[in-house]
């Protein structure tokens, strides 16, 4: 008898462990179904923008067997631009004038020609004024200069002061989704238990259009700016 005392005491320590065992396993699962009484829903919302900021860039070069005739020719062409510019209401401190980059022209390893370009470079919150600009700058093609004009980029600079307003719209949108989905089960909607925020997407009007890292388009003067938030409720 005394020999089966200790396996005794072994099976009852070990039916004790099985029991606070189950006591915790089933504590675990009633905790873990109760913090998924959630329910996750996207929201968003989206405002029409016209651009308020305009970045408009253009290039000529000369290419010349002289670097001193390519230098020449380069001067003439950016005086006469920059006169056209200025005709056309460019104002000085709009136009940013970028200094000389030089390339040699090689064949057979002999230098045959020297190729110089100067790119200019306007910026201007008179979008409309410095967008007819640019639609006029065809005439300097007419003059017979070698112009490279690159389309204007159209820029919002209030954007940080709108986000926070489209965030807000955003989790509203959310609420009321997730309030419609609970409702429908007979559910209530609980406190907020956390938000997620996307990334803005700023596109042409009516795209859909979206990217991981964002969208912002510069090519068009008016931009949708939309934001998506994920937004977890809790359920009662």
């Amino acid at each position: 008898m005394r020999e089966r005392l200790p396996l005794f005491a072994g099976l009852a320590l070990l039916a004790v462990a099985f029991v606070l065992g189950s006591y915790a396993i089933a504590g675990g699962i009633r905790n873990r179904n109760a913090s998924n009484d959630v329910i996750v829903v996207t929201g968003s919302a989206k405002k029409r923008i016209v651009s308020d900021y305009v970045v408009w860039n253009l290039s000529v070069s000369s290419q010349q067997q002289s670097a001193s005739g390519a230098a020449k020719e380069l001067a003439g062409w950016t005086s006469t631009i920059r006169s056209f510019l200025r005709r056309e209401g460019v104002e000085p401190g709009e136009l940013t004038v970028q200094p000389i980059s030089t390339a040699t022209v090689t064949r057979s390893g002999r230098v045959v020609a020297y190729r110089l370009s100067r790119r200019l470079e306007v910026r201007s919150a008179r979008v409309q004024e410095v967008t007819g600009v640019a639609d006029r700058s065809s005439a300097l093609l007419a003059q017979g200069i070698p112009l490279a004009v690159q389309s204007p980029q159209y820029v919002y600079t209030k954007l940080p002061a709108l986000r926070p307003r489209l965030l807000a719209e955003a989790t509203r949108d959310a609420q009321n989704r997730a309030r419609v989905i609970v409702e429908a089960t007979g559910a209530h909607l609980g406190k907020l238990r956390g938000v997620d925020v996307g990334v803005f997407q700023v596109t042409t009007p009516n795209s859909t259009q979206v990217e991981d890292y964002g969208v912002y388009d510069t090519g068009t003067l008016e931009k949708d700016v939309t934001a998506v938030v994920n937004v977890t409720f809790a359920l009662k």
